[in-house]
């Protein structure tokens, strides 16, 4: 459409201005293009992981009539099998292309989850969850190159909003399930896997939409399992590792505590789910914005350790206060908790990337999230020992080595990388 201007000359219209609305949407999402379709594809495989979550185990508790003792055991056994697949995976995505590998990712994770329906026993469980583990691993692995190529120089911001974006989607699918949850039903259950599994569909149609990115040529002389070499890196991977212990309570130690440990009321539990989760959406990307570099990397870890040592003696304190000083106390220390926790989030972040050789992102990224697997398996364990067990004396302990293993990594930073 056009007006005419005073010389009798056709002229475009002004074109009309974004509403507040868009302006808004514009500011929270990445740009239009293809790091807004990754991190629509992230979005929908977690709104399912979340469906997952919520319904999976009371649907093989209550409908298939597996004990909870057996789930947990089976589910524990094939995630601790499935790390393998990262480095692997990882390793295909840098020499093959990332793109069609991680759709290939996508389209095994439909088949995957949609294994939990006919999971009667054991063993089936076990390998149905090491699929899901496959999955999990290799997924994060082949993303690894993509949000190298798209993302570039502003990988850690990045993946931080990935990870606030990832938290949203959890809690939304976990909310699904819960609404599915009220009926109870076999039907219902297997209409929940399934619309997880579907999620794994609707992610490769989303994938589908980026440009091919081409694997980034690999010299001679380098060998092929590079990052298994990589002392260094190997070192920061597994200090990481020892740290991503912390991620197991929010979600497994402290609902335990405040229930078996301290007069807090069992409704502060959804309480502490939402503040962890609102502060996570709200603060990650804001947190990262100072961690540009390993060196800066390196100190924030320091920061994560402190913070989460001052989390850890406030828990611990819960128990022996009464009712209404340990709910304040306990909210402070998911507070600090909360920091501390995206303060780690965001060093990881740059350190797996900034610290990795380009050509074998994707192998780099299997490897950093060998440790983070093998906290999250073992994470339980250890706090049920430490701290669920021992009580004060034991999350004293638990946020002291914390702190110590955090206080070192600026400099095996510089050992890793000598300009940092």
């Amino acid at each position: 459409m056009s007006e005419r201007t005073g010389a009798g000359r056709p002229r475009a219209l002004d074109p009309e201005p974004p509403t507040r609305a868009r302006r808004l949407l514009n500011q929270l999402l990445p740009p239009p293009g293809p790091q807004r379709a990754l991190v629509g594809s992230v979005l929908v495989v977690t709104v399912g992981g979340g469906i997952l979550l919520g319904s999976s185990t009371l649907y093989l508790t209550r409908i298939v009539g597996m004990s909870a003792v057996e789930v947990g055991l089976a589910l524990t056994v094939g995630a601790a099998a499935g790390l393998v697949a990262g480095p692997l995976v990882g390793h295909v995505a840098d020499r093959r292309g990332p793109k069609q590998v991680h759709i290939g990712v996508m389209l095994c994770g439909a088949a995957a989850t949609a294994g939990f329906v006919v999971a009667r026993t054991f063993w089936a469980l076990a390998l149905v969850s090491l699929l899901t583990a496959l999955v999990g691993a290799a997924g994060s692995a082949s993303r690894a190159p993509l949000i190298r190529a798209l993302a570039g120089d502003r990988s850690t911001w990045f993946l931080s909003y990935q990870r606030a974006v990832t938290n949203v989607g959890v809690m939304a699918g976990i909310l699904i399930a819960t609404i599915g949850i009220q009926l109870d039903t076999g039907p219902v259950y297997v209409a929940l896997i399934l619309s997880s599994a579907f999620t794994f569909l609707l992610a490769c149609a989303i994938l589908t939409r980026l440009p091919h990115v081409d694997p980034l040529p690999v010299e001679p002389a380098q060998r092929r399992w590079v990052a298994l070499t990589d002392r260094p890196y190997l070192a920061v991977a597994l200090v990481n590792g020892l740290i991503s212990v912390h991620l197991a309570i929010p979600a497994f130690a402290l609902p335990l505590w405040i229930v078996d440990s301290t007069t807090v009321p069992r409704a502060a539990i959804t309480a502490v789910f939402i503040l962890n989760g609102a502060l996570v959406v709200g603060l990650q990307v804001r947190l990262s914005r100072g961690v540009v570099d390993p060196r800066s990397a390196g100190r924030r870890m320091r920061w994560a350790g402190l913070a989460l040592l001052v989390a850890s003696a406030l828990i611990g304190a819960t128990a022996t206060l009464p009712t209404w000083p340990a709910v304040v106390v306990l909210l402070v220390a998911v507070v600090s908790y909360t920091f501390g926790e995206l303060w780690h989030a965001a060093a990881s972040f740059e350190l797996a990337f900034s610290l990795a050789q380009p050509h074998a992102q994707g192998q780099y990224a299997g490897i950093f999230g060998l440790g983070q697997g093998a906290a999250n398996a073992a994470g339980p364990a250890i706090l049920a020992a430490v701290c669920l067990e021992q009580g004060l004396p034991g999350w004293l302990v638990l946020g002291g080595v914390l702190a110590a293993v955090c206080l070192p990594m600026p400099a095996i930073v510089r050992w890793a990388s000598p300009g940092a």
